[in-house]
């Protein structure tokens, strides 16, 4: 019994390799970080801190053909933070995702704030790390914005 039991397991974890082998090597992606009040939101205004953006609608959206099924939206917490996640397709890289990927704040600055303009903002992306999650076949690549400014 010991031994089917055995048998099993290494028929297991076989497929298992296989399985990982035949994924993107990004896994999924995610994109997270702190959304502020700020013409650049970031958690400085002029020397003085800028207030959490709450409630902002995200949104990812890539141009070509290496995220599914895209774009992606998402809305930031009560404290500004946010949690996007891709599935990018097999072939795309980090290369090609941070390439061709932007974030999008489409809510108007001046719902957080009447003194910021009615525009939104937009950021590319920059790649944090990739993680593998122990030993199971799976991988979160981890990204953040690289800096809003104003959407022209």
């Amino acid at each position: 019994m010991a031994l089917k039991t055995i048998l099993i397991l290494a028929i297991v974890a076989a497929m298992a390799t296989s399985f990982a082998d035949a994924q993107n090597p990004l896994g999924i992606i995610q994109i997270n970080g702190t959304l502020y009040c700020s013409a650049n939101g970031s958690p400085t205004n002029n020397g003085n801190t800028a207030p959490v953006f709450p409630n902002a609608t995200l949104q990812v959206t890539c141009t070509g053909d290496v995220i599914a099924p895209g774009p992606t939206n998402g809305t930031t917490n009560s404290n500004g933070v946010y949690r996007l996640y891709l599935s990018p397709r097999p072939n795309a890289t980090v290369n090609s995702i941070v390439a061709s990927c932007r974030v999008f704040v489409l809510t108007p600055l001046s719902n957080c704030s009447l003194a910021l303009p009615t525009a939104g903002l937009v950021s590319n992306l920059q790649f944090v790390k990739t993680v593998q999650l122990g030993f199971l076949p799976l991988r979160i690549t981890y990204m953040v914005a690289a800096g809003f400014s104003l959407q022209a």
